[in-house]
């Protein structure tokens, strides 16, 4: 059963939340995918920037390469061809129709810009060029060469071949000027196509790049809400639970993955273990309550520390419980004027309807001394009548061991009974030795139909008489050892000598020094008399 909490939490209020700051959740996953994709983006998009201009650069450098290579390799075929065609034309001294061929090569090929022929006296014989000064003697060495160079302000590429026409001078040569600037051109049309691609190809990637992030954005906006979602429903129903309404509950989660799941599921089972636990909380509050109640009831009944006197006789006990309520108990009264009473009892077992019934026995102890006039009171009759009362009132659950004493305090007449109880122990003081008072009898509660019969004893001036539950001799130390009756009787004898309030609490100290400070197994009851009377 769940319901709200009206009280106060022990912890104390609840944080202000409000007062948190920084980003939610998903926003947090939001901009962290967001940037982390836009580097990526941005990598792969660098990446295809300098592959693609590194191709660019390497395309240029082999055409311009390539383009290079037929420029020279047809100026070298054309100025060899020219080299042979021109050795007749040089050995006939036919330089006029070698200017003819110049000026023909030039109007033939536009990128060949000049045309010289130079004979073996390195005399120029014919040139393309019209207002060339034929027969200028220029030093020429007859090579096969080609160099760089400029004309009229133009680059150019100077092949030279050698003629031989059989002249003794040595040989001729034709020099060829073949224009780069169609090259230049080819080049920078070519860069400039590498430029417009370039930039075609980064605007295509940036659109690509952009469009890629505007969908991931979406895609992750959209699965990190549905993931933080039922983290901030189950965020709420955390403040609910923590504010005290037990009754919060999240619903089954799907879609948002196995944790989160998992921690609806664990939530749940979490608020549910917590009624749980708050209800046997509060059942062990009242339970605790109860058991307050019935101990002050029982110490209210229970004669207190301080001893009783009744003429010689001087009488003081306590009660020791192991758990809040305790089963033993104990009484004393006077019967008339000379006669005292004094009765001892152990419930079986522990707790709160033990100690109930304790309770009742004692009521039930006090009730039976009034039943008949004191004269007709004795040992026998009180046993047998709170043997009734306990079988009653147990109907057989719950059983007792007692002993019971009817003590005259001016003839020292002990008579007494017993029903499953240990023997109290007398101590006499002049003789310095240990007896006991034995009587048997069932337990009482047991059995309404239980018979019982009394004994008497004489007491002696300076006798001892300690009554006890069985809780005492069976307490144990760290090596389960039981304290025992010998071990009682030594104390008995080592605090003879003390009041019966000093040896009552002297044989509880022995007790608690045996167990070493364990904790008791069972409650513990010392009852001690002392007759004491003047000496005639």
């Amino acid at each position: 059963m769940t319901g709200t909490i009206v009280a106060p939490m022990e912890a104390g209020e609840l944080p202000d939340v409000a007062a948190i700051r920084g980003m939610r959740l998903d926003q947090l996953l939001f901009v962290t995918t967001g940037v982390l994709l836009a580097i990526v983006v941005g990598l792969l998009a660098s990446v295809a920037w300098v592959s693609a201009r590194a191709q660019f650069e390497e395309t240029s450098t082999r055409f311009n390469e390539h383009v290079r290579n037929q420029a020279i390799e047809l100026g070298q075929t054309l100025s060899h061809t020219l080299s042979l065609t021109s050795a007749t034309s040089l050995r006939d001294n036919n330089y006029a129709f070698l200017s003819e061929v110049a000026r023909s090569i030039i109007s033939d090929n536009p990128n060949i810009l000049r045309v010289q022929i130079y004979d073996a006296d390195s005399q120029l014989a014919a040139d393309s060029a019209e207002d060339a000064k034929l027969g200028t003697t220029t030093e020429r060495k007859p090579e096969r060469r080609w160099v760089t160079a400029l004309y009229q302000g133009k680059p150019i590429i100077e092949y030279q071949e050698p003629i031989d026409y059989g002249s003794q001078s040595g040989k001729g040569v034709v020099l060829i000027s073949y224009s780069l600037e169609g090259l230049q051109k080819q080049l920078h049309e070519l860069e400039a196509a590498k430029r417009e691609s370039l930039r075609r190809n980064a605007t295509t990637m940036a659109g690509l790049g952009l469009g890629f992030l505007l969908l991931a954005g979406v895609l992750v906006a959209i699965q990190s809400r549905r993931i933080t979602r039922p983290l901030g429903v189950l965020t709420g129903k955390v403040m609910q639970l923590a504010a005290g309404d037990l009754g919060a509950r999240t619903e089954e989660v799907r879609g948002a993955g196995r944790e989160v799941t998992t921690l609806g599921v664990v939530f749940n089972h979490m608020a549910e273990r917590i009624n749980v636990l708050l209800e046997d909380v509060r059942a062990k509050a009242q339970l605790e309550r109860d058991v307050s109640l019935a101990r002050t009831v029982q110490e209210t009944l229970l004669p207190g520390r301080e001893g009783f006197q009744a003429g010689p006789l001087r009488i003081a006990g306590l009660v020791v419980t192991a758990d809040a309520c305790g089963g033993d108990w104990w009484m004393r009264a006077s019967l008339d004027e000379r006669r005292v009473v004094v009765g001892i009892g152990d419930v079986t077992g522990h707790g709160l309807a033990t100690a109930l019934v304790a309770t009742s026995a004692t009521s039930g102890f006090t009730a039976a001394m009034t039943m008949r006039p004191p004269e007709e009171i004795n040992a026998q009759l009180l046993i047998s009548s709170l043997n009734l009362t306990m079988a009653h009132m147990g109907r057989g659950e719950h059983q007792m061991s007692s002993a019971l004493a009817v003590l005259d305090t001016q003839t020292g007449v002990i008579d007494y009974a017993s029903g499953g109880h240990p023997s109290p122990i007398v101590y006499s003081r002049s003789t310095r030795q240990v007896a006991s008072l034995p009587a048997r009898g069932a337990l009482l509660g047991a059995s309404a139909i239980s018979q019982y019969a009394s004994r008497q004893a004489q007491l002696r001036p300076g006798d001892l008489i300690v009554w006890y539950t069985d809780g005492l001799t069976e307490s144990r130390d760290a090596s389960q050892k039981q304290y025992g009756t010998q071990r009682l009787a030594a104390a008995i004898q080592a605090n003879a000598h003390l009041s019966a309030e000093a040896l009552r609490d002297a044989i509880l100290a022995d007790a608690r020094a045996f167990s070493a400070g364990l904790p008791a197994q069972d409650d513990i009851t010392v009852v001690v008399a002392e007759f004491s009377p003047a000496s005639p």
